[in-house]
This record gives structure tokens, C-alpha cells and sequence, in this order.
């Protein structure tokens, strides 16, 4: 009987030693591991990195108090699923070797607005200052859509707030927490 007691306080002790697994980050949050690089965790299981710090801020602005960090290795668990893309609506984005301007729409669809005087009824006097440039090697995460050839054709306003959350723009299921 003494062996018994002795072999269930060894078993105790190891079941005590051995780490316990955190527990996975809930879908639909934003997630980080020890490298300052962000994503989405989606409803789909899949992450998607935001490829620049913008891209970050045209959903989030300034806040990252909702970052959690997990580790490494549960963060390698999540198989990646792509970039996310600007919020439609919020800024205009171009590459350095176009000219063109474009307006984001839902989904990552691109709407080039054919002339100045149309960026700026869209997007005020100041439009200019809220074009961003995106790195070439991340326009291919987007798609062409229809020019914008009159204000009629696209509506900065109604398109943030229909796309009000990341699983919306991108068509994934909604988040069951």
C-alpha cells in the first residue's frame, strides 16, 4: 500500500511539473507573437497579417491595447491565410510607379478616381494627404474594381461602415463569440 501512495505522489508530482497548454486566442481578435508583427486571427481559423503599420491603423487607428501576444509556437499553429487590406473608405492608396489614385472599396477592390477635382469632392480639399503609398510587392492582395468616374460611384462614409470589421470585408463567417 506504502508503493502505491509513493507512486501516486511521483504521478502528481509530474502532472503538477508539466506546463499546462495555453489556451487559444479567441477568432476574430488580433494577435502577435514576440515580433512586433500583427494579424487577424479569423473566424475561418486562419491569420492575416497586416503587411504595414497603415494598413494596421486604417482599421485600428492607434490603438494596439487589444493585441494580445501569445507564443511563437502557438502562433505557428495558426496556418496564415493572407494579408489584410486597408479598410475600404478610410484612405486612398497608390504605388510609387503609378500615378494613379485609388480609392479602396470592400474587399480590397481597388477604384482608380479618374481626376482631381473628383478626389477632392470625395475626400476634401486636403485629399492629397490621405494617400498612402503601398509597397508594390503588397497591391497584388488587392483587386481592380470600376473607375470612380463620378461622385455618385462611390461613397467613402458608406463604405467604412459597411465594412466595420475585418471578417465582413472578407467574407468569412461571423465570429460565434
Amino acid at each position: 500500500m506504502k508503493q502505491y501512495f509513493a507512486l501516486l505522489a511521483c504521478l502528481s508530482l509530474l502532472v503538477v511539473a508539466m506546463p499546462a497548454k495555453a489556451a487559444a486566442p479567441a477568432q476574430n481578435t488580433l494577435i502577435k507573437g514576440s515580433l512586433s508583427t500583427v494579424y487577424y486571427y479569423a473566424t475561418n481559423g486562419k491569420r492575416y497579417v497586416f503587411p504595414t503599420e497603415k494598413t494596421y491603423k486604417s482599421w485600428y487607428g492607434e490603438d494596439y491595447s487589444k493585441v494580445i501576444t501569445i507564443s511563437d509556437k502557438d502562433l505557428s499553429e495558426i496556418p496564415l491565410g493572407g494579408n489584410v487590406t486597408y479598410r475600404p473608405g478610410v484612405k486612398l492608396v497608390k504605388i510609387t510607379t503609378d500615378p494613379k489614385v485609388y480609392a479602396v472599396g470592400a474587399g480590397g477592390t481597388l477604384r482608380w478616381i479618374s481626376t482631381e477635382t473628383l478626389a477632392s469632392a470625395l475626400y476634401g480639399s486636403n485629399w492629397a494627404k490621405n494617400v498612402d503609398d503601398l509597397p508594390d510587392p503588397f497591391f497584388v492582395n488587392y483587386r481592380y474594381g470600376t473607375p470612380i468616374s463620378a461622385t455618385i460611384d462611390f461613397e467613402p462614409t458608406r463604405e467604412t461602415s459597411s465594412a466595420y470589421a475585418i471578417w465582413i470585408d472578407k467574407g468569412f463567417p461571423a465570429p460565434t463569440n
